[in-house]
């Protein structure tokens, strides 16, 4: 793959380290964030890490307009989806606002991307869409039907989401290796 990866959450713990390794690969970065659980500084120690600046946008993943402005200013070629709210404990007293915030939020930029022919999805999702460990250690054929928080089910109906959508449009390319397959668009 060439051209220009969108990291969501890219100055997140996780959405940093992931900006590092495309950057040192080789890849052009834009990073979306709303900072709502990081910090503008990130960006500057991934540039002393990786001796380049990744292009940042301050914006929210459920706002439509900053997605196609910036999905029509950029050859987005894939991205990685790290956006999103994180506390368990949070999700179970405001479970509306993790709703919106991760399942609306991943659909937007689901259909936004699709719009703009980006076809390649890299979603982080969760250990928490598996509930209660029927078994150890736990793999990806284990039963994903008992999540016990609203985290939890967030991640999974965003799991289920994608699975539909490739379904329906077998050019999407979803998982761990959608951004090393070759282009499905044509």
């Amino acid at each position: 793959m060439s051209g220009t990866v969108l990291i969501t959450g890219g100055t997140g713990y996780i959405g940093a380290h992931t900006v590092v390794v495309f950057q040192q690969a080789g890849y052009q970065v834009v990073i979306l964030d709303n900072l709502c659980n990081s910090s503008i500084d990130v960006v500057g120690r991934i540039a002393q890490i990786t001796g380049h600046v990744p292009l940042f946008v301050q914006g929210d993943i459920r706002d439509d307009a900053t997605l196609n402005d910036l999905m029509s200013s950029h050859d987005i070629q894939g991205i990685v989806h790290l956006a999103g709210l994180k506390a368990v404990g949070e999700s179970v007293q405001q479970p509306l606002t993790y709703h919106e915030n991760n399942v609306q939020g991943s659909l937007q930029l689901l259909k936004t991307a699709q719009a703009h022919g980006v076809n390649r999805f890299v979603f982080s999702s969760s250990a928490t869409v598996y509930g209660e460990p029927q078994h150890l250690p736990i793999d990806e054929k284990h039963p994903a039907d008992r999540q016990a928080n609203p985290y939890g089910r967030n991640k999974r109906m965003v799991e289920l989401m994608l699975q539909d959508a490739q379904h329906a449009d077998p050019r999407l390319s979803s998982g761990r290796a959608a951004l090393l397959q070759p282009d499905r668009r044509s």
